[in-house]
């Protein structure tokens, strides 16, 4: 550069990252701001599904809204992991878990792990699977059983297709991913509202609002999967937290307009994304703009995540506890329909159509979001990585997308095929990657810690306060893996 400074500079044990110009942000007034936050509505999309549709209210079922304060935890440390996972995409223009390739000792080593760690947690069909559950209750006007595991089958196949389709129109995927999940939280939210209003009772909503600040409630002989399943996917949990880092990427938020993004197969136009990113240079006129950008990242994280996913534990929790004598422990196959008997009970056929159809589209939306979210954290990890892939995709980054994204489809066609001849049922896939969950936040929070502390500048590291709250992030996941896990091969109860 002119003024002597390097045009590239090293980071960690990667390649050296270019340094250019932090873009402007756009003014700080609703009409820009609205127009530019977005990445975490596709997360809060994927979180009001399993997490709060399922584990939030088998949790308060069985145990009462006091076992709420674990979501609240987790939510809270997730809120804060999100705003330092994008601090360094801001930063660099990379995605956290291309930030976690250049710590020691390497790609070689944190490629693979990555790789087995979020096809373990995300490459399951586990969300289609328990939509599916409540478009088969539609046509047979009852809660599926093993009987009726082909047409569980058969139905979480197509709706797989759906969702093939969707993410593959509309120019950036991140913009139709955007679209389509703005619209299933208004609907979602909106009806959630609506039933409450009617069915919860006010000492209901009362309590319910109060089990969320009840800190330290265990009790007595809770299952301690089910409760790990509570820290883990509360919020968004696991790889859908770290997600979020892509889409800032994508939607050139801070340095991620200068890298690139993945368009879409349909309408989607040719898009070079750098496999290094860029940083920008310190000084006052980018540090003016640093602050405005990071503004604009508290208000879509704090304004749409955090609090999206306190509404959508609330009201689905709210409801079950109204509903649901307390004891009851939820269908295994009719998970996605399993409110719809205690409204038929309320409002006849009516009530049974509207609980199939919410339970549906919740977790329809997060099987959307998750399937993205494992094909973009491959896509980028390969793309990163490989230049061999680079070269035979000759720059389109979407040749290798939509190539991850077939292998993906197959597995989860193959997944239902093996939920079929070994009678998996829906509720179990959920726990497992739930717990699974934790292991990733915890690993994701330490690496952010490090990152952020010794990878960028002291004018935009990570501040102490939020390393330290990121290290009880840490101890609360690791605690809850450690303990699902005993449970889980040694019985460990509480």
């Amino acid at each position: 550069m002119g003024d002597g400074t390097p045009s590239k500079i090293p980071l960690g044990h990667g390649p050296p990252v270019e340094i250019d110009e932090l873009p402007p942000p756009p003014p700080l007034k609703f009409s820009s701001v609205i127009r530019i936050i977005g990445p975490s509505a596709i997360v809060l999309g994927v979180a009001i599904g399993s997490g709060e549709w399922l584990i939030g209210p088998s949790n308060v079922v069985l145990y009462g809204p006091y076992i709420l304060w674990i979501a609240t935890v987790s939510i809270l440390l997730q809120t804060i992991l999100n705003l330092e996972m994008v601090r360094y995409t801001m930063h660099t223009g990379e995605p956290i878990f291309n930030g976690m390739l250049r710590l020691w000792p390497g790609p070689r080593f944190w490629g693979p792990l990555l790789v087995v760690l979020s096809i373990l947690e995300r490459a399951w069909p586990a969300w289609a699977f328990a939509a599916a559950t409540g478009v088969v209750a539609a046509i047979l006007g009852k809660i599926p059983g093993a009987g009726e595991a082909i047409y569980v089958m058969i139905t979480g196949v197509i709706l797989a297709l759906i969702i093939v389709g969707i993410v593959s129109v509309g120019g950036i995927v991140e913009r139709a991913l955007e679209i389509v999940q703005w619209i299933m939280i208004f609907l979602v939210i909106a009806t959630l509202i609506v039933l409450c209003v009617i069915a919860v009772p006010a000492s209901v909503a009362a309590e319910t609002f109060k089990g969320l600040f009840t800190f330290g409630y265990l009790p007595r002989g809770a299952t301690i999967v089910l409760l790990g399943a509570l820290a883990g996917y509360a919020g968004a949990g696991g790889l859908n937290n770290t997600t979020v880092s892509n889409y800032y990427r994508d939607k050139g938020i801070g340095m991620g307009a200068k890298v690139g993004a993945i368009p879409s197969l349909v309408k989607g136009k040719k898009i070079t994304v750098s496999p290094v990113g860029k940083i920008f240079k310190v000084d006052p006129e980018n540090l003016r703009r640093w602050k405005i950008w990071r503004t604009i990242a508290w208000i879509d994280i704090v304004g749409v995540f955090t609090l999206g996913a306190f509404i959508g534990m609330y009201l689905p929790t709210a409801l079950a506890a109204a509903l649901i004598p307390l004891g009851t422990k939820l269908p295994a196959w009719g998970i996605a329909a399993y409110q719809g008997e205690y409204f038929s009970r309320l409002w006849g056929p009516v009530g049974w159509g509207i609980a199939l159809l919410v339970g549906v589209w919740i977790l329809f939306s997060t099987q959307l979001g998750s399937t993205d979210m494992i094909t973009r954290t491959l896509v980028d990890l390969i793309w990163q990585a490989s230049e061999r892939v680079r070269r035979w995709a000759k720059g389109e980054v979407k040749k290798v997308y939509y190539t991850v994204l077939t292998f993906i489809i197959i597995w989860i066609i193959f997944a239902f095929a093996l939920n079929y001849i070994f009678g998996i049922v829906p509720f179990a896939w959920i726990l497992m990657v739930a717990n699974i969950s934790n292991i990733v936040l915890a690993l994701t929070a330490a690496a952010t810690i490090y990152i952020g502390r010794k990878y960028l500048p002291k004018e935009t590291r990570t501040p102490m306060w939020s390393a330290i709250i990121l290290v009880i992030g840490v101890i609360f996941w690791s605690t809850f893996a450690i303990l699902a896990t005993l449970a889980t091969f040694f019985g460990l109860t509480i």
